[in-house]
């Protein structure tokens, strides 16, 4: 009884942390999956992806509420990024699991280099080629116009599925910042990658179950709390500043890379 009580806890924490920042959590998930409950790299890879479907969908409906989610960005990345992650949980079974580790450590890094140093911009804007208009309210009521070339979102949103369905990873940590350097503010740019992380997840998840890599009892107890938690983060994120989030988060990033190096690779 303790074990499905503590990865409950586990999982709502991480949920409400990780949907203030737009992210579907499995850049934890699946550290904590391996390191705390011994699944191994695939296994820990394929129910962070189901457990991140669970966190999204509740943290989506918290933003759709919020009336923060642009639903044509998000198509524009959900469709190439479903396409992504398929084809990257097929690849999982043909790469050798250290591998699986490196890669997943080596986004880490990248992700907290760009979260503590904002000027290190590792998600680059494509400019040319047809747009999408995306209409904004301001803070103060004032509405206006963001274009977006449909290159951009194609390209980041594929990027982002196959990091998500080789790594676990929600593909918030490519969609948050595409959005954010197209000029797209931060709390929208939030609530449009939880809408999309969801059908991207369930792409990669779907594969993964299929190769038998879901573990049902600690997707059962991460997916609840993970929800629970994501609604939470979700209804507080408004209210939070992005930059107080981003040393936190790239700091903690850092650990945990460290500690899967540690424990996974030598």
């Amino acid at each position: 009884m303790i074990l499905p009580v503590f990865a409950f806890l586990i999982a709502l924490a991480i949920g409400t942390v990780a949907a203030v920042a737009g992210l579907g959590g499995g850049f934890l998930y699946v550290p904590t999956l391996s390191l705390i409950f011994g699944l191994d790299q695939r296994m820990a890879v394929g129910t962070s992806l189901a457990v991140t479907v669970c966190a999204s969908a509740a943290a989506a409906f918290c933003c759709a509420r919020q009336k923060k989610i642009l639903y044509a960005a998000a198509g524009c990345l959900i469709i190439p990024g479903m396409i992504g992650a398929a084809l990257g949980a097929a690849l999982t079974a043909y790469i050798d699991t250290r591998i699986l580790v490196i890669l997943f450590v080596a986004v880490l890094l990248l992700i907290s280099v760009q979260m503590l140093r904002p000027a290190c911009r590792l998600v680059g804007i494509i400019s040319r080629g047809p747009a999408l208009e995306n209409h904004i309210t301001g803070p103060g009521g004032e509405d206006r116009s963001v274009s977006i070339p449909y290159a951009h979102l194609i390209l980041w949103g594929t990027a982002g599925g196959l990091v998500s369905g080789t790594t676990g990873i929600s593909g918030g940590v490519l969609f948050v910042p595409a959005l954010v350097v197209a000029g797209i503010p931060v709390h929208y740019a939030v609530a449009t990658s939880l809408f999309a992380i969801v059908l991207t997840s369930l792409a990669g998840s779907g594969t993964q179950a299929a190769l038998g890599n879901v573990s049902l009892p600690l997707l059962a107890a991460y997916g609840t709390g993970a929800a629970i938690g994501a609604y939470a983060g979700a209804s507080i994120a408004p209210k939070v500043r992005a930059d107080r989030i981003q040393v936190f988060f790239g700091a903690m990033l850092l650990v945990i890379a460290v500690i899967m190096i540690i424990h996974d690779i030598f």
